[in-house]
């Protein structure tokens, strides 16, 4: 068992997850556009104790991270899992961001500018490796589709929490499971089966009745 501090709150977590599936168990904000897929580049988190408890950096971090990002601490959450018990503390890049707006607002420009440099650099490597892996075959069509509905029901239910009635914030809770994925279907009707299927779980946790 780890223990994993992200953005100050501490939580438990187990070897062998990623740092984007902990957070997501926790209700902790990562943004992300791709389902975890490694495709948007947007789930960014700085490690600022325990690294050595986490797993190597990968080829596909070195292709999107530069050194600096590197020197600074920063990781890919949906590509980097806990490897060793310890205690890993980090801080999302959204958190980052909130502070600076409450804090520092002055930092924004130059936080974003760096940040957009820092992501030109890496551009060629980013691609060439993205279009490794497509040629390779190694994108699984279903797993991302299964993942990108999964990642809008998390959002519809961190709109739940956030507007609860403040005396019940106990009873809201999250989808309990992805909805399944037949992997030999595809296409506009099979998303609409799966989200169909969020929307039912997403209504019986939160007790609501469907509008039709």
């Amino acid at each position: 068992m780890n223990t994993i501090v992200i953005n100050n709150a501490t939580y438990r977590a187990e070897p062998g997850e990623r740092l984007l599936d902990t957070a997501r168990k926790h209700h902790v904000h990562i943004g992300y556009f791709c389902g975890g897929n490694g495709l948007c580049q947007t789930c960014y988190v700085k490690v600022t104790e325990g690294m050595e408890n986490l797993s190597p950096l990968s080829e596909r971090e070195k292709a999107m991270l530069s050194q600096h990002l590197i020197d600074e601490g920063i990781r890919v959450a949906c590509l980097t899992t806990i490897d060793k018990p310890g205690t890993i503390k980090l801080v999302t890049t959204v958190e980052e961001v909130r502070i600076m707006v409450l804090e520092h607002p002055w930092e924004i420009i130059p936080y974003q500018a760096k940040m957009g440099w820092e992501s030109l650099v890496k551009l060629p490597d980013t691609i060439a490796m993205q279009a490794g892996r497509f040629f390779e075959g190694k994108f699984d069509g279903a797993e991302v589709l299964q993942d990108v509905v999964h990642a809008i029901t998390d959002g519809i239910d961190l709109l739940f929490r956030a507007f609860a009635p403040p005396e019940q914030p106990a009873t809201v809770n999250r989808v309990k499971s992805r909805p399944e994925v037949d992997r030999q279907e595809t296409g506009r009707p099979h998303f609409e089966r799966l989200m169909e299927t969020s929307r039912a779980q997403l209504l019986e946790e939160h007790s609501l009745t469907p509008i039709n």
